[in-house]
């Protein structure tokens, strides 16, 4: 029994991995998450991706900077700091705003 115990599991473990994996499987997965939504819903939805584009924020990009630099027992160590760099359509800079993200960097004179 304690041989057939460790074989019986790797067997129901590919069976349950293998109905998954199956087109089948796949085919009702697919029926669930495709049902349509009623009218009111898309409505609603429609309406309020509608505001959501008018007052999207920007999604910022992350830039490195580096902030402080110092020499300690021979290596020199550099302190970088994350910011998130908010830009208009034309890629002017709108806003700047520091993260609490810091990276060091420490290296041998």
């Amino acid at each position: 029994m304690k041989k057939f115990a460790p074989i019986f599991i790797i067997v129901a473990t590919i069976a349950i991995i293998g109905y998954f994996d199956s087109a089948s499987f796949a085919e009702k997965e697919e029926a669930i998450t495709s049902t349509p939504l009623p009218v009111e819903e898309t409505a609603s939805a429609a309406a309020s991706n509608e505001d959501s584009d008018k007052q999207s924020p920007k999604i910022p990009t992350l830039e490195t900077r580096l902030v402080d630099r110092t020499e300690e027992d021979g290596y020199i160590i550099e302190v970088y700091r994350e910011y998130e760099i908010y830009k208009d359509e034309k890629g002017n800079i709108i806003d700047t705003v520091a993260t609490d993200n810091y990276q060091y960097l420490r290296y041998k004179e």
